[in-house]
This record gives structure tokens, sequence and C-alpha cells, in this order.
């Protein structure tokens, strides 16, 4: 056997021993370093072996990690196909930065970490936020009691003004649902403030007597703020014994009060005034 013939023989040996070279598949996550990285294309060294293209909107991702990329960065991307036209393989920045988002948070759903997101829209349901890259809502049920739109008569226009002065704030959130397949992320700004705020309700129990201030005055009651930044509700037929139509009647926001807790419900504190007179 000649020379020739035996180093062909060894080399095919070679690439048909999956120890020393495997051909990458698509679907398949691969590691590499930046040779060189533009707005629309980013060329790839894999190993030495071989050269990856990532082009056009797969250079896009919702990981923040592909973010100003430069040579000499080292990379994950997915394999879209093993060969294009140029014989690299093509690659993506978006398949592989849309798994490691969707990966994070479920990872801070497990943790209940509390993040921050942004507020980019509202409709009459809540506000629609940001995560990094990732849209995701936060209803008007998850709101704080000091965001909470407290809306006379419950005028649905009057609610959506309100939510949308909170485009462009950031709020402090827990990740609360996480569905890959159908995109959809939910977060509670409540629930960050409750787990905030255990210490301090931890302080007040059932039967307690409180004295605070009226905060607001509403169709269905009053809110009271007392202690350190906590506030309860007062509804209407805990305002006082005997019947009342209009709770402005009784109360007006600024009043100086004493009332029970009745009820505590996570970050939902009942109170009455009533019962204490």
């Amino acid at each position: 056997m000649t020379t020739e013939v035996k180093q062909d023989s060894e080399f095919k040996k070679l690439l048909e021993d999956k120890q020393y070279f495997s051909l990458p598949k698509t679907g398949d996550l691969v590691k590499g370093t930046i040779l060189s990285a533009s707005k629309n294309e980013v060329h790839i060294d894999l190993g030495g072996i071989f050269t990856g293209l990532v082009r056009g909107k797969e250079c896009y991702s919702e990981s923040e990690e592909y973010r100003n990329l430069k040579p000499g960065d080292e990379v994950e991307a997915t394999v879209l196909e093993p060969e294009n036209e140029n014989g690299e393989i093509e690659l993506s920045f978006r398949e592989a930065g849309h798994q490691k988002a969707w990966d994070k948070l479920n990872a801070l759903k497990k943790s209940g970490e509390i993040i921050s997101v942004k507020v980019v829209d509202a409709n009459k349901g809540g506000l629609m936020v940001k995560l990094g890259e990732i849209p995701g809502f936060l209803p008007v049920s998850q709101l704080t009691v000091e965001h909470y739109p407290r809306v006379e008569g419950g005028d649905k226009s009057r609610i959506l003004e309100i939510l949308k002065r909170f485009a462009g704030q950031t709020m402090e959130a827990k990740v609360m649902t996480v569905d890959e397949e159908n995109e959809k992320l939910i977060v509670s700004e409540r629930a960050a403030w409750e787990e905030q705020q255990k210490g301090k309700l931890d302080l007040y129990h059932v039967g307690d007597a409180i004295e605070g201030k009226i905060s607001g005055v509403v169709d269905f009651g009053c809110f009271v703020e007392f202690g350190e930044g906590l506030e309860g509700l007062v509804h209407i037929s805990e305002l006082a014994w005997q019947r009342i139509e209009n709770p402005r009647d009784v109360v007006k926001t600024g009043d100086k009060v004493k009332a029970k807790i009745i009820n505590i419900d996570g970050s939902k504190i009942s109170l009455s005034l009533r019962r204490l007179q």
C-alpha cells in the first residue's frame, strides 16, 4: 500500500470514528468562537474544524447575551443546516436564544426571585410588560394596592386611562406563569410586594386594632394606610352599623381612623371601622 493510499485510508477512518469527529445535525446546539461580526452576518469558528454562519433574522435573539458580539467572544448557536451553499454550517442565534430565554423564565418561576419588568402598554385587563426581550402580561388583579386603579363605578375607559400612565415605568414582579408553547408569560407585582412585606405583615393578626389614615374612598368602601407602608380595605358594610349608600357620607380622604383587622389573605387586609364603634 502506497503512503498516499495509506494516509487516505487513515483519514477516512478518522472521519468515521465519532470519538474524533462528528458532524453537527439540524437542531444541535453547538459552541464556537466569533471570527467576525456585523449587523446581519456573524462567522463562528467551531473547534477549528468547521465554520458556522449566522445571518439575517437569525442574528436577532430574545437572549441578551447575543447583543454587541465581537471577535473572540464564545457563543452557542442552533444548527439550521449542516451545510449551506458556501460549505458552512448554517446557524441560528434566534433559536438558541429563544430556548435560553424561556429556560431562564422557568428558572425564575421556580426560584421565586423578584425581577424588574418594563411596562410597554396597557389594555382594560392589565399591563403589557417586557422581561428582557420577551413580552408578558401583568393582570390588574396582580397589581399592588398602591397601583390598583380605584375607579368609581368601575368605568373601564377610566381604568384604561389610569393603566396607560404606567407605560415606560419599571415594576418589581415575580414570574407566575411560563408557557413556552403558547409564548405566554404572566407576572405579578402583588406577589413581589407580598414577598417584600412578609416581615411587616407578620407583625399583625386578625383581631388587632390599628390606627391609620384614609388613603382613598371608592363606591365599595375606603382604603386605610397604617404601619410601615401597609394598606387595608374597609368594605362599605364595615364602615358603620347603620346602612350606608355612599361611603363619602361617612369618611373622606385624609381622615385619621381606628380600625380592626378582620381578615388577612396574602397581601389583602380587610378592616372594619364599625367593630370598634
